[in-house]
């Protein structure tokens, strides 16, 4: 099992920059968690139009927003109990251990995402993630990415 997953929050970037996201992280394959994944603010984050703009630079995608995306009837952690969010966990296990990859959500900051329950999941069934934060252009001297750990 490769030892690390990856996740992005698209937060209005543009595709370059997720590209360039996806090349610092060198993953091969791209897991879209979004419920709904469309913007009326940025169309090129529309689920065609990135999937298709990702498959045509070689990134494999696998779409998991019905198994694995927030905005939940009861909350995400409510959720993580059902049969459905065991589906999705294990499929995108399965997927990340094939390839390196990189889950993609809507919402930057991983904190404010259902992406840091997610990731809680993931660590407490041996995986280190890894949130990608910053591009190289717009890298901190902490570089462009931070890994979480699980906290209490």
């Amino acid at each position: 099992m490769p030892s690390v997953l990856h996740t992005m929050g698209l937060g209005g970037r543009s595709l370059e920059t997720v590209l360039e996201l996806l090349a610092v992280a060198r993953v091969k394959r791209v897991v879209d968690i979004r419920r709904y994944p469309t913007s009326a603010h940025h169309p090129h984050h529309a689920a065609a139009v990135l999937h298709g703009a990702l498959r045509a630079r070689g990134y494999e995608v696998l779409a998991l927003g019905d198994l694995l995306g927030g905005d939940r009837r009861g909350g995400f952690e409510r959720y993580m109990g059902t049969a459905g969010f065991r589906r999705g966990l294990a499929r995108l296990e399965a997927a990340a251990t094939e390839v390196p990859t990189m889950v993609l959500c809507a919402e930057r900051e991983p904190e404010r995402c259902h992406r840091r329950f997610l990731a809680a999941a993931l660590e407490e069934r041996g995986w280190k993630v890894a949130h990608h934060l910053k591009t190289l252009s717009e890298r901190t001297a902490r570089g462009e990415m931070r890994v979480v750990r699980k906290t209490g």
